[in-house]
């Protein structure tokens, strides 16, 4: 039996090998400028939603492609000036007084598990502590039998 469990691993074992210990040194080295990324992201995404704006919409107000929009939204894309006033503008708000006051909360001793600090004393605050009208999505699991 615990050979079959083996045999089926190799059997469907990827032909790439598994890029996550350079994903997590990418976030480690980069996490200063990440963590504004991640917060202009979360606050484009909202402003979004108030306004019932799609990728398309913005991308067109900004002057790009929806993919670009796509990529900016995903947090992980360190932008320019020019992006961030061009996002301002479609979006009509003050993104880098928002983010400013945002990163003011995360750059709290302990806080989003800053890898200089003690991990004895980190504090958690969820993002929608922080971000007001933020609901991370429901994640889908698999069915529980009744």
């Amino acid at each position: 039996m615990m050979m079959d469990a083996i045999d089926f691993m190799k059997s469907h074992q990827s032909e790439t090998p598994s890029k996550w210990r350079e994903f997590a040194q990418y976030n480690r080295d980069n996490w200063q400028w990440l963590k504004y990324s991640y917060a202009i992201a979360i606050l484009v995404r909202k402003r979004m939603a108030e306004l019932g704006m799609t990728q398309k919409q913005l991308a067109e107000a900004m002057d790009c492609s929806q993919q670009h929009v796509s990529v900016l939204l995903n947090g992980r894309v360190n932008m320019t000036l020019e992006t961030l006033a061009k996002l301002e503008t479609a979006l009509q708000i003050n993104l880098l007084g928002h983010v400013l006051d945002f990163q003011s909360v995360i750059n709290s001793p302990g806080v989003l598990n800053d890898p200089g600090l003690d991990p004895a004393s980190q504090i958690e605050i969820k993002t929608k502590q922080v971000v007001s009208g933020y609901a991370p999505r429901k994640k889908k699991g698999p069915k529980k039998k009744q």
